[in-house]
């Protein structure tokens, strides 16, 4: 039973680290095609500060949703091995 709970909580980690990988590389491109695109509004967030909030909003949203999909996966596996 132990070794079942062991091997559940490494996918869960795995999926939760895999979603949070592909979501952060999504993050870091659309936020250089945001900056190429609108180089006026880059540059009035980037001189008031705003940049990094949006930023940092946004990666502890990927953060929130990488946890919420590991946790899922974990409570999912373990109903199959009850």
């Amino acid at each position: 039973m132990l070794a079942a709970t062991v091997s559940n909580t490494n996918i869960a980690l795995l999926i939760g680290g895999i979603i949070f990988i592909i979501l952060f590389f999504k993050l870091i491109m659309s936020f250089l095609r945001f900056c190429l695109r609108h180089p006026i509004i880059f540059i009035i967030l980037l001189l008031c500060g705003g940049l990094g909030f949006v930023f940092n909003f946004l990666l502890g949203g990927i953060i929130i949703l990488a946890v919420i999909v590991g946790f899922i996966a974990f409570m999912i596996l373990s109903e199959f091995n009850s």
